[in-house]
């Protein structure tokens, strides 16, 4: 009998989130959306980056690899979000167990942005590119035996959509859910569970622009230079230090970037029609919210923060694939 195994996937341009039930166990998992193909690798590896062999070429997959090879390309119908679409695939099979077990029939829920959902040729195109034709795949992750499967089926959904992850704080109500990635902020008017059309739309002010406000600001500000990974660090400490030393204005310069980049979200939504006037609640979710959450909770005291963070999608989507019947 052949194996199956379903999965909810969340693949952003930071972070590949996903998630799946072992033995009736929730497993959640994630790893940096950074790809690079190598040759010859002999660096030893660190916790949570991946050495993937696939379709005879090596690919390091993980936070060793620079921010600068950060993939800025507004698609995700591209090589490097299927290859960490099918590495999650891989190392989902290998948590529950199944990587013995033959050829593995997978079943996957995958996030596309609402611009693509809302076009039908779009997004089932975006289906049958990551499906492949159901070609079996081998993969052989860190130099482990190599793990077959096939996928099934793909189910595209959309991003900004987390209330089926937790239906009880959505039910009964009219909400705006600002789901904030890295590169995208998906808005999302939910209206009793039921999402707006005409409310659902996309912007690009994700957290990479947000990181490039603050090092184009610092350069500026204190001229030196800041690197992409420069930026990550900044944004994850809410500092600048140079040669060691602090600067003790930049906390107060970031804050101000992290306001106006806030309300920009805000504006762009008004700009589409976005209204807030009988809205029970502003939902913020998705990695970016983290970022944001102090800036947040400083100017709108009344938004809830989804609780299940970056993972808001891919616990939605699980919910979604067992409506369904597939899961």
């Amino acid at each position: 009998m052949t194996e199956q195994l379903s999965l909810a996937i969340d693949s952003g341009k930071s972070l590949t989130k996903f998630a799946f039930y072992s033995n009736g166990a929730l497993q959640k998992m994630s790893f940096r959306t950074l790809v690079q193909e190598v040759e010859h690798f002999g660096v030893e590896l660190q916790p949570n980056n991946y050495l993937l062999e696939l379709g005879g070429h090596t690919f390091l997959v993980g936070d060793m690899i620079s921010e600068e090879k950060f993939d800025y390309d507004l698609s995700k119908r591209n090589p490097i979000h299927r290859t960490c679409v099918l590495l999650a695939c891989g190392l989902a099979i290998e948590k529950a167990g199944l990587s013995s077990q033959g050829i593995v029939n997978v079943r996957i829920a995958l996030n596309t942005p609402i611009s693509i959902y809302k076009n039908d040729k779009l997004k089932r195109s975006f289906e049958q590119f990551i499906q492949n034709e159901q070609r079996i795949v081998s993969l052989k992750i860190n130099n482990r035996p190599a793990v077959l499967f096939r996928l099934e089926t793909v189910l595209a959904l959309p991003e900004g959509t987390p209330m089926f992850a937790n239906p009880s704080l959505y039910r009964d109500k009219r909400c705006v859910i600002f789901d904030i990635g890295s590169l995208n902020v998906n808005f999302c008017q939910v209206d009793s569970l039921r999402p707006s059309l005409a409310g659902s739309f996309l912007s690009n002010q994700g957290i990479a622009m947000l990181r490039a406000k603050v090092a184009e600001t610092l350069t500026s500000e204190y001229g030196v230079t800041i690197s992409a990974d420069d930026g990550e660090v900044i944004l994850k400490r809410g500092y600048l230090s140079v040669n060691g030393k602090k600067l003790e204005d930049s906390p107060m310069i970031i804050h101000r970037i992290l306001k106006t980049h806030l309300n920009e979200i805000i504006g762009f939504a008004k700009s589409r029609g976005i209204t807030f006037t009988n809205i029970d609640e502003m939902v913020f979710t998705g990695g970016g919210s983290i970022v944001l959450r102090d800036e947040i909770q400083r100017e709108y005291p009344n938004a809830v923060i989804d609780p299940n963070g970056s993972y808001g999608n891919v616990l939605s989507f699980l919910n979604v694939m067992k409506a369904k019947n597939l899961a």
